[in-house]
């Protein structure tokens, strides 16, 4: 071999040198890792504070009733639950309206007007939601959930064990499509790396997150965090508010759970390019250049070993490449194995049962494209989502001029 070969097979070696300690790692946080379930402590009915629960549905009439049942069902004893139905083009406004008129703690709100400038569609009903709630504590859930029926009693446990103001959790997806179970556990993946959740969960550091999906909030935290108004121009509006809570010096906490909350966030390939590039774009501070560091990480301890693979495979179907050639393709043959016995851990923790996780090389090439369009995002300060387009988000202030928007009952 010539010296240029060794020094490429040496590069490599050190590549492949760190998916083991990887998987050594990732095993160690997911072993330490504490989950909830509908076993884990629930709060005593006598002690229980009154919780307004908050749905935000726009177009989500393939979702809504599910949601609603599950939250309806729930065994906490001090509930309300607010529905706005968002300028719903569907049967969104109707479902959730035969639900008010079978339990009296649901109540319906009909928002009609596009966000006033300098909002988000989600963070303009939000704000305007909590004029109607009366809850000690805010939930704030995506209609794509369902949850079990002990889930808020564990929840409001935890909060209170934990002295938190906002709990937050990381729930099981719901992926019943090819693509959902191949791109969604990545897609979090990349989101998780900036958000480890032993940072989030330590009162010394000032690193916040929290999931959207579901959201228990004090009121009062809430409040005098500034509420939605606060982060208005967010497109992860739950991260922002986390930082707000955590910045008044309030703890947060954010946890795994089992058998308590699904969540089906995207059915199609498309939607999930589409949501998961605006989430990270925002999530990672709409820079560039924390997003194409993001991007490297794949490029070169993933796209690597298959660039590897498909560089040996040639040399030798040429003939004459002598030991380099096997020497590279063993090498990318142990990448392999290597990537994926932590990618099967990743998978197995998003998707438990998954089938496609072999198939992680094309999951990769599509997170590597949604990093690159979060990148044009930062760029182009263009946003387009749920039928409304933001413009000039790379300076902080997406929307467009518009009339404020109207809630009625």
């Amino acid at each position: 071999m010539t010296t240029t070969q060794r020094t490429i097979l040496g590069i490599y070696a050190a590549i492949i040198a760190i998916w083991p300690v990887r998987f050594f790692v990732l095993r160690w946080i997911l072993g330490k890792t504490r989950y909830l379930s509908p076993d884990s402590p629930s709060i005593d009915a006598a002690d229980a504070p009154l919780v307004t629960a908050i749905i935000p549905a726009k177009d989500e009439e393939a979702v809504l009733a599910g949601c609603l049942a599950s939250v309806c069902a729930q065994r906490y004893p001090r509930l309300e639950v607010v529905v706005i139905n968002d300028r719903s083009a569907d049967r969104t406004g109707a479902i959730a309206a035969e639900f008010a008129a079978r339990d009296p703690r649901v109540t319906v709100l009909n928002n009609e007007e596009p966000p006033p400038a300098g909002w988000t569609g989600k963070t303009a009903v939000l704000d305007r939601a909590k004029d109607h709630a009366r809850g000690d504590w805010l939930w704030f859930l995506d209609a794509d959930t369902e949850h079990a029926p002990p889930f808020l009693g564990v929840m409001m446990e935890h909060a209170r064990s934990q002295r938190a103001a906002l709990v937050s959790l990381l729930p099981e997806l719901r992926c019943e499509t090819f693509w959902e179970q191949l791109v969604q556990p990545l897609g979090g993946i990349v989101l998780m790396q900036s958000y480890p959740l032993d940072r989030v969960n330590d009162d010394r550091s000032t690193l916040a997150f929290a999931n959207g999906q579901s959201i228990l909030v004090e009121r009062a935290a809430y409040d005098e965090a500034g509420g939605h108004a606060a982060v208005r121009d967010r497109f992860v509006e739950d991260i922002g508010l986390a930082e707000k809570v955590k910045g008044l010096g309030r703890p947060i906490r954010t946890v795994m759970v089992r058998g308590l909350v699904t969540c089906r966030m995207y059915a199609s390939l498309s939607q999930q390019v589409r949501g998961w590039s605006r989430i990270l774009y925002d999530a990672l501070g709409r820079s560039p250049w924390r997003l194409g560091l993001r991007l490297l990480d794949p490029l070169v301890f993933c796209q690597s070993g298959h660039v590897a693979f498909l560089a040996a495979i040639g040399l030798l179907l040429r003939g004459g490449a002598g030991p380099f050639a096997w020497w590279l393709l063993g090498m990318s043959l142990l990448h392999h194995a290597f990537m994926y016995a932590v990618f099967r851990l990743i998978y197995e923790a998003s998707v438990p049962g998954s089938r496609y996780a072999a198939l992680f090389p094309l999951g990769n090439l599509v997170t590597d494209y949604i990093l690159a369009k979060s990148i044009r995002m930062c760029w182009t300060g263009r946003v387009d989502w749920r039928g409304t387009s933001y413009a000039g988000t790379s300076a902080g202030r997406p929307g467009r001029p518009g009339a404020r928007a109207g809630i009625r009952g």
